[in-house]
């Protein structure tokens, strides 16, 4: 049993701050949470006095497999990339590594190898490795030829057989959802969009609609959520209308909707349709699209104001956009599009785990939840940059990080 005393709490429910609060662990579950709260004596007790605490970060647009990288420019060549293949013949160990001491303690893996990335979730989710909880789509659903099969994973046999689908029509479509699904996949992805944001002069195959449609319709069938990637209003317009249960991104570099649509805010705020707008994945691409931020940052202001609900997600695994540390910067640009502080830390919590449909679970501090929980030095309320300054990470009740002034824990 853990007993954090004396912290400031944000619960991400979107509350305002708490101050002087114990929270009680009791193994991998909250306990109690209040002020003066008792508890046994031989609890391990740690002292959060001018800290806060906010529930793990849970980043709902993450690419496993991808790059750890800073550099947007940075270039592929086997000598570049051996360091990211060696990581993987580790089981990613840098990344596992980056998200928790980041203090992200779930992340939905928005397309990966299959069914690799679905043992990677099984191990960690055991015990056998220390890592973020994985919640997978496993491959993407993409027209023949489309994105990411013809750019990034172009002539890369191994990747688009694994990390990819490519139907073309609405009965393949179905029973390749079904197969994946006794696979034991959490959700499915579908790439919904023809803007190649690679190379502009030349559009990407896109799904047609029925098949889309079906895609859609066969996840729910097998009680699966479906994300859906898009470029343009059009776009997002018809993968709502199809049933898509979150929309990412929004709009891509190249797109011709600069401005987001009111039809299409209507329509996502009636059927409280999930926005994950990966601004990070924008502002790494600044330099070649000076646009693209700005234009993302407008959407998403959008949708704030007519009540869409808004998830954290990043697109991490883009060069320029790393595990872990792109969370912090999402909540940033979050912020600096209209969201206040507390909204942000919402999105980053308790909306995400609602997309993740693990709202029962974790994404807010509440008695009953699984103790996700991170304590920052000092106020996040009145400076969202505090949430990188990170000194005690809990998943499910283990500290995997502390900074905190008990005795270090860290990772393996």
């Amino acid at each position: 049993m853990i007993a954090l005393i004396h912290a400031g709490v944000i619960d991400g429910t979107g509350a305002d701050l708490t101050e002087d609060v114990t929270v009680v662990v009791d193994g991998p579950s909250i306990r109690a949470v209040g002020s003066g709260l008792a508890f046994p004596s031989t609890a391990d007790v740690i002292d959060l006095t001018g800290m806060t605490l906010i529930p793990g970060l849970i980043d709902v647009h993450v690419h496993f497999g991808g790059f750890v990288i800073d550099n947007p420019d940075w270039e592929f060549t086997y000598r570049s990339a051996l360091p990211f293949f060696l990581d993987a013949m580790r089981s990613f160990k840098k990344r596992r590594t980056l998200a928790l001491e980041s203090g992200v303690t779930t992340v939905r893996s928005a397309g990966d190898n299959h069914p690799q990335i679905l043992r990677l979730r099984d191990r960690i989710g055991s015990g056998k490795l220390p890592g973020p909880r994985i919640i997978a789509v496993g491959p993407i659903f993409t027209a023949p030829g489309g994105h990411p099969a013809g750019t990034i994973y172009r002539g890369n046999r191994y990747v688009i057989e694994h990390a990819t689908r490519q139907v073309d029509d609405p009965g393949g479509a179905r029973a390749e959802v079904q197969r994946l699904a006794s696979d034991g996949v959490d959700q499915v992805k579908v790439v919904y969009g023809g803007v190649n944001p690679f190379d502009l002069d030349h559009p990407m195959p896109k799904l047609r609609l029925r098949v889309l449609q079906a895609l859609i319709d066969e996840a729910h069938r097998c009680e699966l959520p479906a994300m859906v990637h898009v470029g343009t209003a059009q776009d997002a317009i018809e993968a709502v209308s199809a049933g898509a249960d979150s929309l990412e991104h929004g709009i891509l570099p190249g797109a011709d909707s600069r401005e987001c649509p009111r039809d299409l805010v209507a329509v996502m705020s009636d059927r409280g349709t999930f926005f994950v707008p990966t601004l990070t994945a924008a502002w790494a691409m600044k330099r070649t699209f000076p646009d693209a931020l700005g234009n993302a940052m407008r959407w998403v202001a959008k949708m704030h104001r007519a009540g869409v609900p808004i998830a954290l997600g990043t697109d991490a695994g883009a060069p320029g956009v790393v595990i872990g540390r792109a969370a912090h910067r999402e909540l940033e640009l979050l912020v600096e599009s209209g969201l206040t502080p507390k909204e942000a830390i919402a999105a980053g919590t308790c909306t995400a785990a609602q997309v993740i449909r693990r709202a029962n679970r974790f994404g807010t501090v509440e008695p009953g939840k699984q103790a996700d929980l991170i304590a920052i030095a000092g106020d996040p309320l009145k400076d969202i940059r505090m949430t990188r300054e990170i000194r005690l990470a809990l998943k499910g009740g283990a500290v995997v990080l502390n900074r905190a002034g008990t005795q270090l824990s860290l990772l393996d």
